[in-house]
């Protein structure tokens, strides 16, 4: 039967405060998020120390957006994380002697409940939109109890680590009993804010998800229609190729990595052609795996990473006299390119199993990406250290993606 797309509904001010814009930025959130991420990639190409600071807090929002937080949720995180890292980043601490204290008593309000929301995601406490239904008000008082004690543990962790860091390195985090005494009353204030927010949240039996209310028209599916394979195939012809091109992409990635980490003395040159002719086949692979397997809705997401990869690798490849500098410029950026089309493509996912493979690829990825901006200029052999074993995960990653597929696939077809 021939599929449609859903028509554009246009722009209004639902679309635009509860709506999907796009597969890659979704709201008004997504803008900051990746505001965010920009600065964090500016701080590192400047060669600032405090771009590692940076780059925790956008890991933590790149997973806020895995997890699919509500709107008010995922924006307090926001502000924990801009408050915390843009503060630092910024010698905001240093230069106004009550900045700490606002960042104590406001940043908890924002994570402490995202942190309960990340248990619920482990399965370890029980959905705040599940409590009502089951009426269990003695598990709402438990959410509140949990949440305020998580947020509670989480500033006296901090202390801790200060306390830690002025004993061991001599550093001067803690100015004395008064002030970690009121960081810690702030801390624990902020987060039974957090706490009765996330109270009331599960009283009015509220989404512990993102909710779309417009969602983003679906793409075209005649594309993928034509390339999808229209005869029927055998249980053995789908057992012989599912994950095929995947597992061939992880033999690209491990084979290229194990090549850089074994080779004795290799050149800059050398270092390209394997780093970049790995691009182009991994992009190869890519394109036949959209063939023959072309989600709609994932269609654009992995053009995006054929077409980044794959330009990328001809290009370098193109250039013999290309620089260190240049060079690892190029494979981070393509890096991070990478990590936000597979963020992107997780909000599709509904499956736990490659929702967390995927989100363990993309921060790996986005954290290499940071890493090769932030110190093109080190040493060659560090360089060459670090890349080959970023590609030896990235590549065991989508090893373990391809024994997955062909599992399922084995596994829908017996129970079919």
């Amino acid at each position: 039967m021939a599929t449609h797309a859903v028509a554009d509904p246009g722009w209004d001010r639902r679309r635009l405060i509860y709506g999907d814009w796009s597969w890659l930025i979704r709201d008004g959130l997504d803008v900051l998020r990746l505001a965010f991420i920009g600065g964090t990639i500016a701080f590192a190409v400047e060669g600032r120390s405090t771009a590692v600071g940076l780059t925790a807090a956008s890991v933590v929002l790149l997973i806020a957006r895995v997890i699919d937080l509500p709107r008010w949720f995922d924006f307090g995180l926001i502000v924990a994380m801009t408050l915390i890292a843009w503060g630092t980043a910024l010698t905001l601490y240093g230069n106004y002697d009550f900045y700490d204290k606002i960042v104590h008593g406001v940043s908890p309000i924002g994570y402490a409940p995202v942190l309960y929301l990340l248990l619920v995601r482990l399965d370890v406490v029980p959905d705040p939109a599940d409590a009502l239904q089951e009426r269990r008000y003695s598990r709402i008082a438990g959410i509140a109890v949990v949440t305020l004690a998580v947020g509670m543990a989480v500033g006296a962790g901090y202390e801790i680590v200060e306390f830690t860091s002025d004993w061991a390195f001599g550093t001067t985090f803690q100015e004395g009993n008064f002030d970690t005494m009121t960081d810690l009353i702030a801390d624990t204030s902020g987060s039974l804010i957090g706490a009765l927010f996330l109270t009331v949240w599960a009283i009015r039996g509220w989404s512990s998800r993102r909710v779309t209310v417009v969602p983003a028209p679906e793409p075209s599916r005649q594309v993928a229609d034509r390339l999808r394979p229209s005869q029927p195939t055998t249980l053995a012809w789908q057992l012989t190729f599912a994950g095929l091109p995947i597992a061939a992409q992880s033999a690209v990635w491990i084979g290229a990595g194990v090549l850089l980490l074994a080779l004795p003395t290799p050149t800059l040159r050398t270092l390209g052609i394997i780093v970049c002719g790995a691009l182009v086949a991994w992009a190869l692979f890519e394109l036949v795996e959209l063939i023959r397997h072309g989600d709609p809705e994932k269609r654009r997401l992995r053009l995006v990473e054929i077409a980044a990869t794959a330009i990328t690798g001809t290009l370098v490849l193109a250039w013999p006299a290309i620089s260190q500098l240049a060079l690892l410029y190029a494979v981070g950026a393509v890096s991070l390119v990478l990590s936000m089309v597979e963020v992107a493509a997780l909000a599709m996912e509904t499956r736990t199993r490659e929702r967390v493979i995927g989100a363990v690829a993309a921060i790996a990825a986005f954290v290499f990406g940071i890493a090769m901006l932030a110190r093109p200029e080190s040493s060659f052999h560090a360089a060459l250290t670090l890349v080959g074993v970023y590609l030896v995960v990235l590549g065991a990653l989508r090893l373990v993606r391809a024994l997955a597929a062909r599992r399922d696939l084995r596994i829908s077809q017996s129970s079919g």
